[in-house]
């Protein structure tokens, strides 16, 4: 990933890990700059004027790096937050698919279920009709009997 930097002067493009190693070398900046200004504020035998100028000279330096620290420590959070942003909805979208293959699963698992129901049922009344065919003829053929023994 590329971040874009404005410098003072020119636009820069970097890395996030170059962008990182900036923010690293910024914040000991900041250490040194802050350690500095503390130096010249306990330094009593300095004049006055030189010691103001120093400490404004220091404070200037100061909010710059600050500032830059600033920049590029959103730049790298708006990436880092970007790409969790992306992961997690890769992660959503594997669930999803996953969750519609297996829904698919068993609705093709229902409709094969239905279709045996149905089968069996079909099966069901053909039994019961040849049962039926089957006492209706041994009835007719008792009836046949009977009228035989009646003649």
């Amino acid at each position: 990933m590329k971040f874009n930097i404005f410098g003072k002067k020119e636009r820069a493009e970097m890395t996030e890990d170059e962008a990182k190693r900036k923010l690293n070398i910024l914040k000991f900046q900041k250490e040194i700059v802050s350690d500095a200004l503390l130096r010249v504020y306990s330094m009593q035998e300095l004049d006055p004027d030189i010691k103001n100028k120093l400490i404004e000279k220091y404070k200037e330096e100061l909010k710059s790096v600050n500032k830059e620290i600033s920049k590029i420590s959103t730049l790298i959070e708006v990436k880092e937050l970007q790409l969790l942003r992306d992961q997690l909805l890769n992660i959503i979208n594997e669930k999803i698919f996953e969750i519609d293959r297996r829904l698919d699963e068993l609705k093709k698992e229902m409709e094969k279920n239905q279709i045996e129901v149905k089968e069996n049922k079909e099966e069901e009344k053909n039994e019961e009709k040849d049962e039926l065919d089957m006492l209706y003829e041994q009835v007719n053929s008792i009836l046949e009997k009977l009228e035989k023994i009646d003649a």
